[in-house]
């Protein structure tokens, strides 16, 4: 039997481990998502088929603004360390959302507006705000998983794929903060 303190410590342990892992990975993953080699492959492809794509990325736009306003009404109400990271995936969602708006830019399509606001609930507290954002990041994933097959050529794929894997980032260390398990099964689904 394991006693609490020795939880109590390897959740302390996981959790420094989560976020240091997370800003070290976003690192590495940072230079991934900016492709202007997904741009210049999307103007390539048949007209239809850009008009495809350009019906997903509108999607997955909409999903990343919503993402964006959920993060900057949620870190008034988180405390100073906790904010510094929200910040940190605010800034990565900026980048998502300017990602797809270059790649709807480069298919010749034209995006869709920013809503007029978007259903945040009414998150009380850190905990709230950390489940918002988890169920919205997990939104994020799925989508990005089912497009992903039907999005063409392959660097628009990688660009997608891309964002799909720092979003998965922010649901590992959303889960800690929640006191979940950071990597729940071997396969990201968004869907957990």
């Amino acid at each position: 039997m394991v006693s609490p303190e020795k939880c109590a410590s390897r959740r302390a342990l996981l959790r420094g481990a989560g976020t240091t892992l997370a800003v070290g990975a976003f690192g590495v993953l940072a230079g991934c998502g900016s492709s202007s080699a997904g741009r210049a492959s999307v103007k390539k492809v048949p007209l239809v088929v850009r008009q495809a794509d350009v019906t997903i990325f509108n999607r997955s736009l909409y999903l990343e603004r919503h993402a964006i306003a959920a993060y900057v009404a949620g870190i008034p109400l988180l405390n100073a360390s906790e904010a510094k990271v929200a910040k940190q995936f605010l800034n990565q969602e900026l980048e998502h959302a300017g990602e797809l708006l270059g790649l709807i830019a480069a298919a010749g399509g034209k995006p869709i507006p920013r809503a007029p606001s978007y259903d945040l609930g009414h998150p009380r507290n850190a905990r709230e705000v950390f489940a918002l954002l988890h169920g919205l990041e997990g939104n994020q994933i799925a989508t990005y998983l089912d497009a992903i097959p039907r999005l063409s050529p392959g660097p628009v794929r990688a660009a997608v794929a891309s964002i799909l894997a720092n979003d998965a980032q922010h649901v590992s260390i959303l889960r800690l903060e929640l006191g979940d398990s950071p990597a729940p099964a071997a396969f990201v689904t968004g869907r957990e």
